[in-house]
C-alpha cells in the first residue's frame, strides 16, 4: 500500500468516527427532524466518497471486499442530487454500512502498522 493510500484511509477512518459521533444517541425519528445533523452527515459521507476516489487501484483490488464503487456512488448522489436524497437510505448507510466500513478500514490500517514493525 502506498503512503498516500494509508493517509487517505486514516482520513476516511476519522470521518467515519465523526459520523458516529454526530448520530450518537439519536433515534431515526430524531435524526429525521435534525437538519444540522443530516447536513453534517451528508457532507461527511460525501467527503468519504471523495477520498475513496483517490485510493489506488491496487489497494482497491487488494481490498475488493470493500464496496469502493458504492462509496463513490453515494458521494455522487449527495453532491449532484442532494435535494432528492432519501434520508432513510442515508440513515441506513450511516447506521449499518459505515460501522462495518470503519472496522474494515481500521483492520487494514492495523495490518499496515504490523507489517511496518
Amino acid at each position: 500500500m502506498t503512503s498516500k493510500d494509508k493517509i487517505i484511509l486514516q482520513k476516511i477512518s476519522g470521518y467515519l468516527d465523526d459520523v458516529a459521533q454526530y448520530i450518537h444517541g439519536l433515534s431515526f425519528e430524531q435524526f429525521m427532524t435534525d437538519k444540522k445533523t443530516i447536513s453534517a452527515c451528508a457532507f461527511t459521507v460525501s467527503q468519504i466518497g471523495e477520498l475513496a476516489k483517490d485510493i489506488s487501484l491496487s489497494t482497491q483490488e487488494e481490498h475488493a471486499y470493500i464496496s469502493w464503487k458504492s462509496i463513490r456512488g453515494m458521494r455522487n448522489k449527495i453532491v449532484h442530487d442532494y435535494e432528492n436524497i432519501d434520508f432513510a437510505v442515508l440513515w441506513g448507510t450511516i447506521t449499518k454500512s459505515l460501522p462495518e466500513l470503519l472496522n474494515q478500514i481500521n483492520e487494514i490500517l492495523y495490518r499496515e502498522i504490523e507489517d511496518e514493525e
